[in-house]
This record gives C-alpha cells, sequence and structure tokens, in this order.
C-alpha cells in the first residue's frame, strides 16, 4: 500500500471518528432530561375596573427537549376574587434545550376582595423524550392596588336653620358630604341616627338619602327636617350623623358625627365673645389731646353672636371724654370672625395729672333671648399742670408714666419680666413712705365670679415699698412675674395700687391700670411613626399615626399636607378646629417617583387663639432602588431543537464514507495487472483521485458547515 493511500485512509478515518462523535452527542444530548422553570415567585400589583396583565417567562434548562409543555393558574373556586386567562390557552408546545417562552396572564378582579393580597400557584406540566414525564407548581401573588386605603369623607357647611330650637318648633339640618379621600364611594346611605320621640325626631320625610356613587372630590347635599319635643327642657342634644358606605372592592363601612341641637338657646351652644390685641396709647397726653383706644372683638364661640352693643365709657367722666361714638352696634358676628374697633378720647381741664381707666363694656345674645354682658379697661396717662398748681386742691400724683414687658406678650406657665416707671406727677411736692402693690379681679360674663390672682411676683411678696419720690422725679421698679399655667389667651389688666403720703403726712391712695397680654402655649403630640429603610421606585409607603391636643386652648384651622418627589391622593388634608383634649387619627399612602435618596415631610400646621401660624414637621429619608423585574427575556427567538437535523447529516456523511473504504478495500485487495491494464488502471486511479479530492472538499464543507451552526466537534 503506497503512502499516499495510507494518508487517505488515516484521513478517512479521523473523519469518521469526528462524524461519530458528534453523533453521539447529538444522540446523547436528544436521550437528555428537560427542566422547566417559570420565572414568577414575584409579587404583581394588580388593581379595579382593568384588565391586568402579568408577564411570566417559561425556560428549558435542561439538556433536553420537553414536548407538551402545559401550564395552568389553580385559584380555588369561590375563594379568590380573580378571573384568570392565559393568553393563546395554556398549551405551550414544545421547548429545546435553553429556550424561552413568553407567556401573558391575564387577571380580572370580579368579586369581593378581602385581603390585600393573594397567592396563586401555576402549575406546569411537560415530558422529555427520553419518556419522563414531570409536573410542578409555581407560586405568584397579587397585590391589590389601594385595598388598604379606607375612602376619606368630610361633612361640611353644617347648620341648624333656625340655630336654636325651641319646645315644640321645628328646623331644618342640612349639610354636604364631600370625598375627600383617593378613591370612590359605593353605596353611600346617609341617615339620622339617635332620634326619640320625646327629644329630637324627624318632622317628616325619608329618614336616610342613597347615593349610588360618590366619585373623589365630589360631594351631595342634604337636609333633614326635625322637630322638638314640646315638654324637652332647653339644652343640648346630640343627632347622630351616620354614614353606610362600600369602597371599590365592596368592603362596607360605617361612620357615626355628632350634632348638637340646641333647643332653649340659653344652655346649649353659645357664641363666646372677647377682646384681642387690645393697644392702649402710650406716653402723656395734655389737656384736649385726642388718643385711641383699638381692639379686635373676637368670637371663639361656637355660634353666631348677635345684637352687640360696645359701650366705651370713662371712669371719671369729669376728667376724660370720648371724642368718638361711646356706642357701637354690630348686628352679628359669626363663629371665628373678628371686628375691629377703635374709640377716641380726650383729657378735660377738670382732670389731673394721672392714670384715667376707661371701661369697655361688650354685651350680646347667643341665638336666644339672654343677654351676655363681660367688661375690660384700658388706662391712659392725663397731665393737667395748671390743674396740678392750684394749692387748694393740687395733691401728688403718682402714676406709671411707662412700663415695659418682657417678653411682650407673655406665655402662661412661664416667668416674665415687668419694669415699671413710677413717676411723682407734682412740681413742688415730694412723696414718701410709698406702698405699692398689685392686684387683678378678672370680670367674668355673668359678674358674679372673680378669678384669683392671674400674676404671681417670683421670689418676693405682692408688697413693695418705696422711701420717696421727688417733685418731678421718677424711680424704675423691676419684678418678675410668673403667669398661672391655666390662664386663658386675653388682654389682662393689672391693677397697680399705691398709698403714700405727703410732706405733712397727709395719705392718698392711686391706683394704674396695666395691660398684661397672654398667650397660652399650644401643644399638639404625634405618635412616632416609621417607614421602611429601603423601597423600591413606584412601591406604595403607607404612614399612620394619632395625634393629640394635650395643650389648654383649641388649634384652629388644622391641616396634614405631604411634601416630597412622590404621588400621593391626598397631599393636603383639612382638618378643622380640634379642641384642648381631642384625639384623631390620620393615614395616608404614597409612592416615590424618583430613585435614590427621596426627601419627604408630613407637615401639621395649624393657628393659635392669636392666630399665629405654627407647624409640626416629620422629616423622612426614603432610600428607593430600581423596580425589581425578571430577568428580560423578551424578544428572544425559540432555538429550535438541531438533534434531527445533525443526526440526518451525520448519517448520510457514515454512509458515503463506508461505500468510499468499501470500494477502496476492494481495490487493494485485486491481484496485479498487465502492462495495458495498468495504463488503463493509471488512468482510472487518476480519475479516482480526482474522486477523492473532490470528496474531500465535500467533506471539508460540511464540517465548517456544522462548526458555523454551533456543533460541537
Amino acid at each position: 500500500m503506497s503512502k499516499k493511500w495510507l494518508r487517505r485512509l488515516f484521513a478517512v478515518g479521523m473523519v469518521i471518528s469526528l462524524l461519530v462523535g458528534q453523533c453521539m452527542t447529538g444522540f446523547a444530548a436528544e436521550d437528555g432530561d428537560a427542566s422547566i422553570v417559570v420565572s414568577g415567585d414575584g409579587i404583581y400589583e394588580v388593581e379595579t375596573g382593568n384588565t391586568n396583565l402579568v408577564k411570566l417567562q417559561i425556560k428549558n434548562k435542561g439538556d433536553g427537549t420537553a414536548e407538551n409543555v402545559h401550564l395552568e393558574p389553580r385559584v380555588p373556586s369561590g375563594i379568590s376574587p380573580f378571573r384568570l386567562k392565559l393568553q393563546g390557552g395554556g398549551d405551550l408546545g414544545d421547548l429545546g434545550v435553553n429556550a424561552v417562552k413568553t407567556v401573558t396572564l391575564e387577571v380580572k378582579i370580579d368579586g369581593i376582595v378581602e385581603e390585600p393580597s393573594y397567592s396563586v400557584p401555576l402549575k406546569y406540566t411537560y415530558s422529555s423524550r427520553n419518556g419522563n414525564s414531570h409536573s410542578g407548581t409555581t407560586t405568584i401573588y397579587l397585590k391589590v392596588k389601594g385595598f388598604n386605603r379606607e375612602p376619606g369623607f368630610e361633612l361640611t357647611d353644617m347648620k341648624l336653620s333656625p340655630e336654636t330650637m325651641n319646645p315644640g318648633s321645628s328646623a331644618s339640618l342640612s349639610g354636604k358630604v364631600l370625598n375627600t379621600g383617593g378613591h370612590d364611594m359605593y353605596q353611600v346611605e346617609l341617615s339620622l341616627d339617635n332620634l326619640t320621640t320625646d327629644g329630637i325626631s324627624l318632622a317628616g320625610g325619608f329618614n336616610s338619602k342613597m347615593i349610588s356613587k360618590l366619585a373623589v372630590g365630589a360631594g351631595t347635599s342634604f337636609t333633614f327636617p326635625l322637630v322638638a319635643s314640646a315638654d324637652m327642657a332647653a339644652g343640648n342634644y346630640p343627632v347622630a350623623i351616620k354614614l353606610k358606605y362600600q369602597d371599590e372592592f365592596g368592603k362596607a363601612y360605617e361612620k357615626t358625627n355628632q350634632f348638637y341641637v340646641n333647643v332653649g338657646g340659653v344652655a346649649g351652644r353659645k357664641a363666646d365673645l372677647e377682646i384681642r390685641n387690645m393697644k392702649e396709647p402710650g406716653g402723656v397726653y395734655g389737656v384736649n389731646q385726642n388718643f385711641t383706644v383699638s381692639f379686635d372683638l373676637y368670637n371663639k364661640g361656637a355660634v353666631t353672636a348677635k345684637d352687640i352693643v360696645i359701650t366705651a365709657e370713662p371712669v371719671d367722666s369729669s376728667a376724660v371724654v370720648p371724642k368718638s361714638a361711646s356706642m357701637k352696634t354690630i348686628h352679628a358676628l359669626a363663629p371665628g370672625a373678628s371686628t375691629h374697633q377703635s374709640f377716641t378720647f380726650a383729657g378735660t381741664a377738670a382732670s389731673t395729672s394721672q392714670n384715667y381707666a376707661i371701661q369697655f363694656t361688650v354685651e350680646y345674645t347667643s341665638g336666644g333671648t339672654a343677654t351676655t354682658t363681660f367688661k375690660q379697661f384700658a388706662g391712659v396717662n392725663v397731665s393737667n399742670p395748671d390743674k396740678d398748681e392750684d394749692e387748694n386742691t393740687s395733691k401728688p400724683k403718682i402714676i406709671v408714666s411707662n412700663y415695659v414687658c418682657d417678653p411682650l406678650i407673655v406665655m402662661a406657665g412661664e416667668e416674665f419680666d415687668l419694669k415699671l416707671t413710677l413717676m411723682n406727677t407734682h412740681k413742688d411736692k415730694a412723696v414718701k413712705n410709698i406702698k405699692m402693690f398689685l392686684t387683678l379681679a378678672e370680670e367674668t360674663s355673668s359678674e358674679t365670679e372673680k378669678s384669683g390672682n392671674i400674676f404671681t411676683p417670683v421670689n418676693s411678696s405682692n408688697t413693695f415699698y418705696f422711701d420717696s419720690i421727688r417733685p418731678k422725679g421718677t424711680m424704675d421698679k423691676s419684678l418678675r412675674l410668673y403667669v398661672v399655667p391655666d390662664a386663658q389667651p386675653k388682654t389682662y389688666t393689672l391693677t397697680v395700687n399705691f398709698e403714700y403720703e405727703d410732706s405733712k403726712g397727709t395719705e392718698y391712695t392711686a391706683t394704674e391700670l396695666l395691660g398684661i397680654n397672654v398667650k397660652q402655649m399650644t401643644e399638639l403630640q404625634i405618635d412616632d411613626f416609621s417607614v421602611p429603610e429601603t423601597v423600591e421606585q413606584f412601591q406604595p409607603v403607607t404612614v399612620a399615626f394619632s395625634y393629640y391636643n394635650t395643650g389648654k386652648v383649641t388649634l384652629n384651622n388644622l391641616m396634614i399636607k405631604v411634601e416630597g418627589d412622590v404621588d400621593c391622593p391626598n397631599k393636603s388634608t383639612y382638618i378643622g378646629n380640634m379642641e384642648s383634649g381631642y384625639s384623631d387619627y390620620f393615614e395616608t399612602t404614597f409612592t416615590p417617583n424618583s430613585v435614590g435618596e427621596v426627601p419627604v415631610s408630613i407637615i401639621i400646621s395649624y393657628e393659635d387663639p392669636s392666630g399665629e401660624t405654627i407647624e409640626e414637621r416629620r422629616d423622612l429619608l426614603l432610600n428607593v432602588t430600581e423596580p425589581f423585574m425578571p430577568e428580560d427575556m423578551e424578544g428572544m427567538e425559540e432555538n429550535p431543537p438541531m438533534d434531527m437535523k445533525h443526526m440526518a447529516v451525520g448519517i448520510g456523511i457514515l454512509i458515503l464514507l463506508a461505500g468510499a473504504l468499501a470500494v477502496f478495500v476492494k481495490k487493494q485487495k485485486e491481484p496485479p495487472k498487465s502492462t495495458a491494464e495498468s495504463v488503463s488502471d493509471v488512468e482510472e486511479l487518476e480519475e479516482e483521485d480526482d474522486l477523492n479530492d473532490d470528496f474531500e472538499e465535500e467533506i471539508t464543507e460540511i464540517i465548517q458547515e456544522d462548526n458555523k451552526e454551533g456543533m460541537p466537534l
């Protein structure tokens, strides 16, 4: 055998070895076991009213083809509120090795949602070509969007017309229900409760009002006719306004608000007027020199004050006289409203150099016939040297020529400094043996009760002593005073009393009136709350807390705001007035829009009785991450199994090689031929060499083609 034929035989053997190994690899792969994996096990948010689409990936991670793959969601009938459907059905056909198929699960909510999230098992079955059958189950979770957010509402424009009922009379209770939450309200039923035949009852008509749907931001008005029993005693009677409704998931709610109906006027809800921000004239005013006293009249009560009469009268009408109308009338002043009033006065020639008091009397009615009265005083320093020079009538006077409060508005329960400048107004006579003491007797509306001292000296008695003050001389005195904690916010009149003597031992007395503006501390206690350390973008975050008015005054116009780069259905919620000792609960949900550190602030603002706005802030810092997404296999084409193709090519090549090898062996066994035959054989061998060369080229092309298609060699 020639070397050339040996080389050819060796090459043919190598090709046969490679192709046989390749075919055996194909057969081994064909006989492998498939392994189906459903990429789920995540949480998918769904909402009512929409067809929600959940994307799932089915992947064959085994080393064999998966045949007859079937996927089916399994939800127990009558338990789940969902209707589930796989687009295109659950039969997915065959999946080759590493092949991926994306399926879409349609989710609709058509039942009553009772839980915030539900588990949905997905069962899958398939078989391998090696004869093995497989089945498995994976679970996904469907979270119902907005389930934990209760629809919110507010009763506004509540009023009784007329404001007060008399026994046996009727009135109309009206108002408006406003949907202030982030969800629609369904099957809304508004009714009155706590009605009795011997008390407040309906005058006729229906006891309830039905609204099939109340959209977010929408409102509906209502009116109920009421009648008071003829033998009712005067007083305040509660009427319960009951609201029943459902959310979009069919969950039922019931809320009750109390509204008090005043019968008889006197013992019921009433107006409560007070004088605020009184401005007294500073300095000293001469005879016929005008000065003005101004203040705000504020209604801090619950109903409108009517037939208001304000009277301004100097205590000594011969020394100080009005220069403007001394009586003013106001028809009505609504709750929470105020009106600014001012009065002008001047000292007369009959006045002497001293401080004169001016009395302001306020009378009004509160829905009934009874009249409420209260008084408040202001003071002014008047100087009249001509009158003081009259030796027969002239006497030394001590006045408070100037006083300063530090701070200007003092806080109840705290200490403050009061600096007084005492002046002897007489130009010739000195005063001596001076005793000064402070008193405060607060006038009440009934004028039958007097309060105790609002101001108490710190580390000293209430009485102070001075040796003397020369004519036209002054003396400074600094006091440290304490305000009792339960003092109501208003301007108090502090009386400074003097007892003193002149050079002859004649005893005199004098009083000075000082206005001290007291402010009550507001205290709003807020429960602690927290948010998760890490949240995903667009994932809802719920914040809930209770808050309490632990101060001694009502908090007006309370409002809760949410600030930050978040979506929130109620970024601004108006609460209204919150009385002392009351508490409430607030809950909101927001979703972050951006990734990274997102600052969010919860701000509670309100006004104190003086009208000053106060804010309580809770600053949060959310660590927001990218939303979780399963491995994106979208757009990948399914890889068809290559085993059959490889097998067919390999078998064809083996048949060709086997035929060529048989011819070669036969040629080698034939006996030697003659010279003529040898010449002919040489020609045939040359032709055979050409055929062998062509055969080698074909083999090479087939191998290269297989390499391009990724077949292992």
